[in-house]
């Protein structure tokens, strides 16, 4: 089954394209990455793949859902992990788990128990915290916003049937002249 399909995907912000086109198909338990001009934009990749912010141009579906239609559906479906980590303190943190419980509806002692597990294989620190975030439900996307390689193979240790993207920035990126505001979506 696809978890990931994006197609000429792009972001402008005031007619300056931001994000360089990309497209992707990824099925359960494969992995990519999508290689931008910034860290900017690769966190703004990050967050397209993640249906946080929806694309100026292309599409993308996680799952059976087109993430500019069907936002919520789509997010249920993804763990992101945002460049920054997550940088509350251990009582920040089990709250945030128990809130993460009370969305995705799961048992609030089971999701902490998940994520105590979680920071147990990875380590403690910033990055490590907002994986065990991410995680505590099950996901069929894990978005990974530039993280250091060596947590995305211990990310795929801990959920081995997930397809995972990660966002990196590199030279091999480029930025198209200005898209229109105004341009259509790919179909």
């Amino acid at each position: 089954m696809k978890i990931l399909r994006a197609t000429d995907v792009t972001f402008v912000r005031d007619g300056v394209p931001l994000v360089a086109p990309f497209s992707l198909s990824l099925d359960a338990g494969a992995a990519a990455e999508i290689v931008q001009p910034s860290t900017r934009a690769a966190s703004i990749a990050a967050r397209l793949c993640a249906a946080i912010v929806k694309p100026s141009r292309g599409v993308i579906y996680v799952g059976e859902f087109e993430t500019r239609l069907q936002p919520p559906q789509a997010k249920r479906l993804v763990g992101f992990v945002d460049a920054g980590g997550f940088e509350g303190d251990a009582h920040a943190l089990r709250c945030e788990v128990a809130f993460r419980a009370d969305v995705w509806n799961l048992d609030k002692a089971a999701a902490q128990s998940r994520a105590t597990e979680i920071l147990d294989a990875l380590g403690d620190g910033p990055y490590a915290r907002a994986i065990a975030l991410a995680l505590v439900a099950e996901v069929a996307l894990v978005v990974l916003d530039q993280p250091q390689r060596r947590f995305v193979g211990r990310v795929r240790k801990l959920v081995p049937e997930a397809a995972i993207v990660h966002t990196l920035v590199g030279a091999t990126a480029a930025l198209s002249a200005p898209v229109p505001a105004s341009a259509p979506a790919v179909r």
